[in-house]
């Protein structure tokens, strides 16, 4: 019934909200972000396939492994997989890319407030129409959502958890608003472990 769906509804939006308020203890371990992206896949596979989308990666060999709280890790990964699902109601296809990045005075990476040192640089890129630029500085906004009233593609708090997580963890994301598919590209930056080097 429509009460029992907004009630559903609201019952995922407070849950998103206290998840986003709270700074919850952090379970730090070195993390494969190989095994990571494969279990993100593995619980998007439903949503993708009722979207007839298909995911693609693209990894560099030898990635280090990152110290991170595997659950809030995989939440982010998974945001930014629904977020380029929601761009692409009449599916297509999502390619993640992983690499090595190291940021400071000899591979500097303009407009991220890093640190210099070694990092692992995921990016979810999807085929979308892109963002306007009126929306980006609002983003990560967690009052901020392109998501009509009523709907039922979330809550619009991903991003903004996403960004939250991430920063507790020392790292930054980036977006590009439109890349070579006409798309929308995110790319989270979190440290890498200095003994898997």
């Amino acid at each position: 019934t429509l009460v029992e769906s907004e009630t559903s509804r609201c019952s995922k939006i407070v849950s998103n909200l206290l998840a986003f308020s709270r700074k919850s203890e952090l379970e730090l371990k070195a993390m494969s972000i190989n095994e990571l992206l494969e279990k993100c896949i593995l619980l998007s596979q439903h949503k993708l396939m009722l979207q007839n989308i298909q995911i693609k990666t693209d990894f560099d060999p030898g990635i280090p492994e990152v110290l991170g709280d595997f659950n809030q890790t995989q939440q982010c990964v998974i945001n930014l997989i629904f977020n380029a699902i929601d761009a692409m109601p009449d599916g297509g296809t999502i390619v993640i890319t992983g690499s090595n990045q190291i940021l400071g005075p000899d591979g500097s990476q303009t407009g991220l407030m890093l640190p210099e040192g070694p990092y692992v640089r995921l990016s979810v890129r999807d085929e979308g129409p892109g963002i306007p630029d009126s929306h980006l500085s609002q983003i990560f906004d967690p009052y901020f959502s392109t998501k009509g009233k009523g709907t039922d593609k979330g809550t619009g708090l991903g991003l903004a958890i996403t960004h939250s997580i991430v920063t507790q963890h020392g790292g930054d994301i980036h977006v590009e608003p439109r890349n070579s598919a006409g798309g929308a590209t995110f790319t989270i930056y979190l440290p890498a472990c200095q003994q898997s080097l």
